[in-house]
């Protein structure tokens, strides 16, 4: 397959979703994934920081969802009281990429690498520390993507979809 050009980023306009994107947003989601989330959930996150959409010549052709995971009890717990055994000051605090996707015919020009970093960098300023994201083991595209901005598989996942796909937990840490 011949490399498709790359479409600078001084060409997309980035922004914050909102209800009007969510039909497009859908479109995407729909035909990104055999086991889609449905509108109820992302219209949850309309209007979220972390929730950007990208626009291209006038057309919505992908959007990232990120945010802080927030810890069960228990994770919390067992975070301090190791924090408190080994006199560590700050627990670390985990980011993730929930969800990321493009338009079919935009994949491959590096806008999926923009909106990862987008979204990476919005975490951080967030002040976490390493981010996570999960990805269907048959997805090499997205991996390679993953692995070349510093993500590395801690993980496999097995049955993690709806669908029963199994995918990789994969992690970057970052430098605050």
């Amino acid at each position: 397959m011949a490399q498709r050009p790359k479409i600078s980023s001084s060409d997309v306009i980035l922004s914050c979703a909102q209800v009007a994107d969510l039909d497009a947003i859908i479109t995407i989601e729909e035909a990104a994934f055999p086991t889609p989330w449905s509108r109820t959930a992302l219209n949850a996150y309309i209007g979220d920081h972390g929730f950007v959409v990208c626009e291209y010549e006038g057309k919505l052709v992908g959007y990232i969802l990120v945010g802080p995971q927030i810890p069960s009890l228990f994770d919390r717990l067992e975070r301090l009281t190791m924090g408190w055994l080994s006199n560590e000051n700050a627990p670390e605090t985990v980011g993730h990429v929930m969800n990321i996707a493009l338009d079919e015919d935009y994949r491959g020009h590096g806008l999926g690498r923009y909106l990862l970093q987008t979204g990476v960098n919005y975490l951080k300023g967030l002040g976490v520390t390493r981010v996570e994201l999960e990805v269907r083991v048959n997805n090499p595209n997205a991996i390679r993507l993953y692995e070349s901005e510093g993500f590395e598989t801690i993980n496999l996942l097995k049955g993690y979809y709806q669908n029963g796909d199994d995918a990789f937990l994969m992690s970057k840490r970052l430098t605050v």
